[in-house]
């Protein structure tokens, strides 16, 4: 199911920022960005959305408002704030917002909160449309992306999940590596691990993150670890560490 979205922000960039960081989450379709309250809500009651990322401090209507008109109208958009401002959060949650982010904005958090959006959302589909809803479908599933998206110069480019052999830091920076290439994430390691299948990535040093259909051998280390080497042209080697080392064994099913 695709959810048009709405951003509303005073500041342009942040729209801009969004939108970039939605591009991990292909069933999130931004349908319009604005900069003043007014004309995003003039927008929205010609072009019913499902989900609205809305600013709380912004000239004329604030996001509060905002928020409240959207009750008082009938209409039922999901409200998420993103906002500087941590003191609004208990104001925020007494209008129809089902999530709050404070700046600055990442993907960890947005993920989160998207999560409940897809969740309400289902639900509420079951309910007008019980067939609609397959049968294996429950209310805990986790929707993760089936692709991320990376920077190469001015665009970007959406990598499938099971392209990704490894992700990893160097100088601070996260890479993901494919047979391809490597490319620049935007991201760190523990936010990235959020959207990856739980069934197929496992991280195993605070440095890297394995795609476990990605491995060729397992060679033993010193200290009970060990070294992995990937299906890649070079035979890439990382290790794993002492922390993770039972968590890869009922991965891999090693006795």
């Amino acid at each position: 199911m695709s959810i048009r979205a709405v951003i509303v922000d005073d500041e342009l960039p942040i729209c801009s920022e969004i939108e970039y960081l939605l591009q991990a989450h292909p069933d999130i379709l931004v349908a319009a960005k604005f900069d003043q309250s007014q004309q995003a809500l003039a927008y929205i009651q010609e072009n019913p959305c499902e989900l609205i990322f809305l600013d709380i401090h912004m000239p004329g209507m604030g996001g509060l408002e905002f928020a409240n008109c959207l009750r008082t109208l009938g209409l039922r958009t999901l409200v998420v704030f993103v906002t500087a401002y941590e003191e609004y959060a208990l104001p925020a949650f007494a209008t129809p917002a089902v999530g709050y982010i404070t700046k600055p904005i990442t993907q960890a958090h947005l993920t989160q909160a998207l999560m409940k959006v897809r969740s309400l959302l289902q639900v509420s589909a079951s309910i007008s449309s019980p067939a609609a809803v397959p049968p294996t479908a429950s209310k805990g599933t986790i929707l993760r992306p089936e692709r991320i998206s990376v920077r190469q110069g001015n665009v970007l480019i959406p990598l499938c999940q099971p392209d990704i052999l490894l992700a990893y830091v160097k100088d601070k920076d996260v890479f993901l590596h494919t047979k391809a290439d490597d490319f620049l994430l935007s991201m760190t390691l523990s936010e990235l691990i959020e959207l990856l299948d739980a069934a197929n990535f496992l991280r195993v040093h605070r440095q890297y993150i394995v795609n476990l259909n990605a491995i060729e051998k397992i060679i033993p280390w010193f200290h009970g670890t060990y070294m992995l080497r990937l299906k890649d042209a070079s035979g890439t080697e990382i290790p794993v560490s002492r922390t993770h080392i039972q968590e890869l064994r009922r991965a891999l099913g090693i006795r």
